[in-house]
């Protein structure tokens, strides 16, 4: 089994006319010795294989040519980090995305399209607020395609964690959010990621008569925060960011 993980990293090196790790390490974004450690595990994290599927528009099935006695399984790749979707009760969630399985086509799962979601270094605080960095990608995540469609435009989503547990119980600390950065016209009662003073804050928000709004957490002991959008979009203080679609947390 060994030989087999090898092989797919070998294969790699082949196809992109590459000799050496460090080449294939820089390809992937990642560190030599993010390499040597696949190879000494015998295990290939599946966001790589996406990464190169996406960015050099080449099928899962090519990338895996070199070893069609194996399918890709949890003894050959480091799974896509297990999420669970939040809780039932919460309106915003309809159907959570399968998560990717990379597979040699079989069935009719070779049909679905995935997209891959760019984790950013942004934070959004569900708390006090949190200044916002640069939106350095820290990792993807794959989606099915159809789906993001569904719920608005896929080039304008990223994915982040929020700190804090103003929202708890529906979003949690640590939990990772999906932002439709397209989406800031304000539908009462929905969840948004919202730029306010120089902060990042995810909150419920409600609109009021006078321009105003409501930023309102779901844990009662933070108390709501009122805007006047007179004032505030006048002095670019208020910015919707986007609306949060659909979040996660990790077992």
């Amino acid at each position: 089994m060994k030989q087999a993980s090898t092989d797919i990293l070998d294969h790699l090196l082949h196809l992109f006319g590459f000799t050496r790790d460090i080449q294939l390490a820089t390809k992937l974004g990642v560190s030599p010795q993010a390499i040597s450690q696949a190879r000494r595990k015998n295990k290939i994290p599946e966001s790589w294989l996406l990464r190169i599927a996406r960015t050099d528009n080449i099928s899962l099935d090519a990338l895996l040519a070199s070893t069609p006695q194996h399918s890709l399984n949890e003894s050959l790749l480091t799974p896509v980090p297990q999420s669970t979707q939040a809780q039932p009760h919460t309106p915003l969630l309809s159907s959570p995305p399968v998560q990717a399985q990379l597979m040699r086509p079989q069935s009719s799962q070779s049909d679905i399209d995935f997209l891959l979601v760019p984790l950013v270094a942004a934070r959004l605080s569900a708390g006090a607020g949190s200044l916002e960095s640069e939106s350095e990608i820290l990792d993807h995540f794959a989606f099915q395609r159809d789906w993001l469609a569904r719920k608005g435009n896929p080039d304008q989503m990223v994915l982040m964690r929020v700190y804090g547990d103003s929202m708890e119980p529906t979003i949690r600390h640590n939990d990772m959010v999906l932002v439709d950065q397209g989406k800031t016209h304000i539908v009462p009662h929905t969840i948004y990621a919202v730029g306010f003073n120089e902060e990042i804050y995810i909150k419920q928000l409600e609109t009021l008569p006078g321009h105003r709004m409501i930023l309102r957490s779901h844990n009662e002991r933070y108390d709501p925060i009122e805007v006047n959008l007179r004032n505030a979009e006048a002095d670019n203080a208020v910015r919707i960011i986007g609306k949060i679609i659909w979040w996660c947390r990790e077992a």
